[in-house]
């Protein structure tokens, strides 16, 4: 006979292990009540202590795509901005758990986590670009020595707070300084207030909400305002002031948040005035590309220009079109305009004839408008043998039309070009007009 009392005892201790486990996994290790945040919530988030929530993918990644190549092009672009007046300064934005990474839970470890290969790993970014001669401002550092109640970035949402902002202001006006050009900047007196305490919306908190009982911390901050001291009100961050400011800002909501008054700090901190060129949701290279293919910028460029960035959004995720546009914006070296003719029957198509033109392969083509709400353009290369090649360039909605797109013409030229013919989405107001652009 066999003696079942052993094999019982085992299934039972596996029943209570696994039951326990569930629970703890669940509503008993969640102050909140959550489940499922790990396998089901968009994104895929952990909870950590004191209310702090992560996200999986980006605030636990251990390592972030910044490849050779994007630190060349941005060594380029620091370089061509330079011989024109203008010093690129960079500004990654460390990830929630690299700034505060007390607030993780121990479960953090199961998806790799690891405190010194994520400081690392920022540090390691700054260290090549400062290698490569770009000015990379290090906004990790500050934001670890800061004592952990100061809530640098909101427990339920992946921005940072006011305070957050201050802090990676402070370190960022502390590069300007360091730099010899600012010793000729115009410096003006700023002073920061308190106005009042507001609730943000926050697409990541309602998505985690979902999944959990209770309610989730409030995205709430102390919104603050920064005037020159001689002014009682009237905020600096008024898309599209006047760009005689010294310092142009571009970047994401972390740069155009309502409550973080990031660029409002880097006046105070820096005495220096700054317009602000932040778009939020615009991606890495919304703002920048949107500030840099403007006008704006062309006729009076900044003496500073601040590229905000979190340091998990990947550089080299478009490929180069976006590295041409800025690149060719930057140098902007360009040859005489070329004719485009339009066609009667097609009033938003345009014809550029280029068979007496020899195309480099260091040269853009630079379409321009005068209508600066064009957003869509559609380029049809004409080669001599017969064939035809398409570029299509689109400014989404989060992006400013300014009117100007730049794109190479290098990897058409199986054959000569002969032709563009250029198609807007409507009729142009005021025409077109071609110009080849080295960069």
């Amino acid at each position: 006979m066999i003696d079942l009392k052993p094999l019982f005892a085992v299934c039972m201790c596996t029943f209570l292990f696994s039951g326990d486990a569930e629970a703890k996994g669940d509503l008993s290790v969640s102050a909140f009540g959550c489940k499922h945040l790990e396998d089901m919530a968009e994104p895929r988030s952990i909870e950590g202590k004191s209310g702090y929530f992560y996200r999986i993918y980006t605030d636990l990644r251990m390592h972030h795509s910044f490849s050779d190549e994007t630190i060349e092009n941005l060594a380029r672009l620091s370089e061509m901005l330079k011989a024109k007046g203008t010093t690129l300064i960079y500004a990654p934005v460390p990830t929630k758990s690299q700034a505060m990474p007390e607030f993780l839970p121990d479960s953090a470890a199961l998806y790799g986590y690891t405190r010194e290969l994520a400081v690392q790993s920022y540090q390691t970014v700054v260290d090549r670009l400062r290698a490569a001669n770009v000015v990379a401002a290090d906004l990790q550092s500050p934001m670890i020595a800061a004592k952990s109640h100061d809530g640098l970035f909101f427990r339920s949402d992946f921005h940072w707070t006011a305070q957050g902002a201050r802090l990676a202001a402070e370190a960022i006006a502390d590069v300007i300084k360091a730099q010899p050009e600012y010793a000729s900047a115009k410096k003006t007196k700023f002073k920061t207030r308190e106005l009042e305490s507001i609730v943000s919306f926050s697409t990541l908190r309602n998505n985690l909400q979902r999944f959990c009982k209770d309610s989730l911390p409030a995205v709430e901050s102390m919104a603050y305002e920064t005037t020159k001291a001689d002014q009682s009100s009237g905020s600096l961050d008024l898309f599209g002031a006047e760009a005689t400011d010294p310092i142009a800002l571009v970047g994401t909501s972390m740069s155009n948040a309502e409550a973080g008054n990031f660029g409002g700090f880097i006046s105070q901190y820096s005495s220096l005035a700054l317009t602000n060129y932040a778009i939020s949701g615009g991606n890495q290279f919304g703002s920048i590309l949107s500030y840099m293919t403007s006008r704006e910028f062309q006729e009076n460029r900044p003496r500073f220009l601040i590229w905000e960035n979190p340091i998990y959004n990947n550089l080299g995720q478009y490929g180069p079109a976006p590295w041409v546009e800025l690149l060719a914006a930057a140098s902007q070296t360009c040859q005489p305009a070329l004719e485009a003719k339009g066609l009667d029957d097609q009033p938003n198509e345009f014809v550029v004839d280029l068979t007496s033109v020899e195309v480099t392969p260091d040269q853009a083509v630079m379409v321009e408008t005068p209508d600066q709400t064009i957003r869509d353009l559609k380029v049809d290369a004409a080669l001599a043998n017969g064939q035809h090649r398409t570029i299509s360039m689109l400014r989404g909605d989060r992006l400013r039309a300014t009117g100007r797109f730049y794109f190479p013409l290098q990897p058409l030229e199986q054959a000569p070009i002969t032709s563009l013919k250029l198609i807007f989405d409507r009729p142009p107001e005021g025409g077109s007009e071609l110009q080849l652009c080295s960069y």
